[in-house]
């Protein structure tokens, strides 16, 4: 029963998986989106004015140009934050038909506006209610006339966009607002490719797409977008699976022991090997199938709760489709086959004479063999990671080193019975000296058959390794992120940032008001955007910041290792990029940041920094329009830091998209992100640990089954029933604590040179997460000991007499 569950929940894991891409997947594509739009005109980061849109409109085979005007207005909530980011949230309403009014009316009059349907029950809003919108730095309050749906003409992403506005003003007003047009979608009747090849003839520089075009990549974007949340996924699913193995072979492997008279009266009676094998593999096979319907079921199940975590503002639609059911049962029938392959070779091989033993003999040769192997494979992964242990070295580098930490970890596997003895000899001492008779004889039971408890230990083993490589690297990245943001971020630097979330950003009037306030000595933004980087060696796509030369030195003050901080001469490029990329000072650079043209240039110097830092700097000269104008951070300083702080925070208090904040408050705010993601993390592989304890329940159960006479000796001796509980109870303890010690030391070891491979920084760099350790080795403890309540309640309700006359 315990392993048809461990099937379930790896099976529940990977059928949720599924669950969860196929349902967000259906809800995206359920989206309204529209296929009317001829051709799609828009500026590359700059607005089409009306003299561009009446040329448009008079090209051959279009028969009307709507410019579609967009710009910043932020819609406020009840409780006084953000409902969405003000980046293009307000737009025109207008009758290209990506309007779907669901009640009230058009707003028609300056003043009046209608909500999102999704955005208006964030905020808690209907038509008749007053809204608070956020324009240009200042709330107004506007009454709601009316509630629309909205139908994207293409994708999230890409030269032309359409993001869903939250707000839509009157014509006459969001010309006012907003200006010139963020696109011109023209409805034809002729050739949709020749008119989009006329329209970028009309408007140099713009992007012109058809409809059916954007249509495709929307349908692609959406593809994308569950491909990329299945492939994060299945990765913990598999895991979760590979656990369930390890328990799976190891109750088959127990189950064969026990049956070796069986399968001996078989083969004496003329079974073949190949029939007993088979019928093993077929006993697995229905446990699969039993294991699969209820994982399928399971997973199913959890597949609404999940989506509620992961996505808690949006309304998905819940898809369970006939893959992920065919995934479920596939995975369990096969697993759990494979897993049963072993012992089905090792109980068809015994001859009948020597299976006819009464205690199974494992042969000495075979765990010669696996030590020798395992140790092997530790020696080699030993002297990989110190060969690849330069921090400067390349992608490829890096990549052997990690490789060589994962072969280290599947010799600790192997070579695992072999610890056993070694490992147990100190706690045999302590025990025998200091523990009473139950902690004596749990400590010798564990010991018993080194191979099974290796077996057992190592499902639990893989579950501490992934945490004790996700602590290490999670404390050596918030390690990282407090010492590099201290060294680049001056105490001095107030620090500005965009507080709605969601990409959202703050406005070059936002600086230009900054730059006003009394003591502010000197203030810059930094705009931040993803640029296509090509090198020497290849193209890359990187996270870059256009900034102020003057900030550099000044505000910012990033720890340079080579070349100089003048960005007016070049790039600098952070230390870590620069290894993995393989370049050096005075190479040449071509970033591209669509839809601008191409920014050649050189690297001019190096910097230490993060992964939540830029990888690239350059002059906000350079910078395409639409990027000056998207500022991520603003940093000012003057003659009384502490006295611009505060003119700051009182400047922008009544700003619900404005945080403001300092050094430290930004180290504080990139540590929590980093922790609540690797807290996901941590949840991911609770269900592998889980697998792992059931796998301890498991072998305990058969193993009181197989020591039925031994117990009933020590109960017809005396011993009471407590302290055969406290036998069975102290035995787990010792197994389950064994596996985690494996795993964490590990996990630790592949953490530490993982973040060697992610960050570029030495071994020695690596901090050891000793309360994540402390945490999960007491949880651990916890769970052993839960995991042993059965088999001890069942092992000290045995009749004493029944069990000593037990076969």
């Amino acid at each position: 029963m315990l392993t048809l569950l461990a099937i379930a929940l790896g099976v529940a894991a990977t059928v949720a998986s599924m669950v969860v891409s196929d349902s967000v997947a259906a809800t995206l594509s359920e989206r309204p989106t529209r296929s009317d739009a001829g051709v799609v005109v828009a500026g590359r980061g700059a607005p089409v004015d009306e003299q561009a849109r009446t040329g448009l409109g008079a090209l051959p085979g279009v028969t009307a140009a709507t410019g579609v005007r967009a710009g910043r207005a932020g819609l406020i909530g009840t409780d006084g934050k953000l409902v969405t980011a003000p980046d293009k949230a307000g737009t025109g309403f207008d009758g290209t038909g990506r309007f779907s009014l669901v009640n009230g009316r058009i707003p028609a009059h300056n003043g009046e506006i209608a909500l999102e349907s999704t955005a208006a029950k964030k905020a808690g809003l209907s038509a008749g209610a007053t809204a608070r919108v956020l324009l240009n730095g200042e709330t107004a309050r506007l009454p709601v006339v009316g509630v629309y749906d909205y139908r994207p003409v293409g994708p999230a992403s890409g030269p032309i966009t359409d993001p869903v506005p939250a707000v839509a003003f009157d014509g006459a007003t969001a010309a006012t607002l907003f200006g010139g047009y963020e696109r011109v979608e023209l409805t034809t009747n002729g050739d949709p490719l020749a008119i989009a090849d006329a329209a970028r003839r009309a408007v140099p520089g713009a992007a012109a797409v058809s409809g059916a075009e954007l249509s495709a990549a929307a349908k692609d974007e959406v593809e994308g977008t569950a491909s990329d949340l299945r492939e994060m996924l299945l990765p913990f699913a598999a895991i979760a699976l590979l656990v369930g193995m390890f328990v799976i072979s190891n109750t088959f492997t127990v189950l064969g022991a026990q049956r070796v008279r069986q399968f001996a009266l078989l083969r004496a009676v003329g079974a073949r090997r190949g029939q007993l094998r088979r019928s093993i593999l077929a006993e697995a096979a229905v446990l699969g199938l039993a294991g699969g319907t209820l994982g399928t079921a399971i997973g199913a199940g959890l597949g609404p709760l999940v989506l509620s975590v992961m996505r808690p503002d949006e309304e998905t639609s819940y898809t369970v489709t006939p893959l992920a059911i065919l995934t479920g049962y596939a995975a369990a029938v096969v697993v759990t086959v494979l897993a049963a392959g072993g012992a089905a070779r090792r109980a068809a091989a015994a001859p009948p004479v020597a299976a006819l033993r009464i205690d199974p003999v494992v042969p000495g040769r075979v765990l010669l063999n696996r030590s020798l192997t395992g140790a092997g494979l530790i020696v080699a992964s030993i002297v990989t990671v110190i060969v690849t242990g330069d921090p400067g070295a390349g992608n490829t580098i890096r990549i052997i080193g990690l490789c060589g930490a994962v072969v280290g970890v599947i010799g600790v596997v192997l070579v695992a019975p072999a610890l056993v003895a070694p490992v147990l000899a100190p706690v045999r001492a302590v025990v025998t000296r200091f523990g009473g008779p139950s902690a004596r004889i749990g400590v010798r039971g564990a010991g018993r058959d080194p191979r099974r408890t290796a077996s057992t230990a190592t499902a639990i083993t893989v579950g501490l390794a992934l945490i004790g490589a996700f602590g290490t690297i999670s404390a050596s990245l918030s390690g990282l992120i407090g010492s590099t943001t201290k060294a680049n971020i001056p105490v001095s630097t107030t620090v500005l940032q965009p507080a709605a979330g969601g990409g959202s950003a703050l406005a070059p009037s936002d600086l230009d008001s900054v730059k006003r306030i009394p003591g502010v000595d000197f203030a810059a933004g930094s705009r931040d955007s993803l640029a296509v980087v090509r090198y020497p060696g290849g193209e890359t796509q990187r996270k870059s910041a256009a900034i102020e030369p003057e900030a550099l030195g000044t505000v910012l003050t990033p720890k340079i290792t080579a070349g100089s901080a003048d960005v007016r001469r070049g790039v600098m490029i952070s230390q870590n990029e620069a290894d993995l990329l393989g370049v050096k000072l005075g190479d040449p650079l071509t970033l591209t940041i669509e839809p601008a043209p191409p920014i050649s240039t050189v690297v001019t110097g190096v910097y230490a920094a993060t992964e939540f830092s830029a990888s690239l700097y350059y002059d906000v000269a350079l910078a395409p329009p639409a990027v000056r104008d998207h500022l991520t951070a603003i940093y000012a300083t003057g003659h009384d830091p502490a006295a611009v702080k505060r003119a700051l925070a009182g400047a922008f208090g009544q700003r619900p998209d404005v945080g403001v904040t300092d050094r430290d408050g930004v180290v504080a705010q990139n540590v929590e992100t980093q922790a609540i993601g690797f807290s996901m993390l941590y949840a991911m592989v609770a269900v592998a640990i889980v697998i792992a304890v059931l796998g301890v329940t498991t072998t305990l159960a058969l193993s009181v089954m197989e020591r039925t006479r031994e117990i009933g000796v020590l109960r017809a001796i005396g011993a009471r029933r407590r302290l055969v509980r406290a036998t069975i109870l102290a035995e787990s303890v010792v197994i389950s604590v064994f596996g985690a010690l494996l795993g964490v030391v590990s996990g630790a070891a592949v953490g530490t040179v993982l973040q060697r491979a992610m960050f570029g920084q030495p071994l020695s760099a690596a901090v050891i997460p000793f309360d994540v350790i402390g945490i999960a080795l007491a949880g651990v403890v916890a769970a052993a000991l839960a995991a042993a309540l059965w088999p001890a309640q069942r092992a000290a309700s045995a009749d004493p007499l029944a069990a000593v006359n037990a076969a």
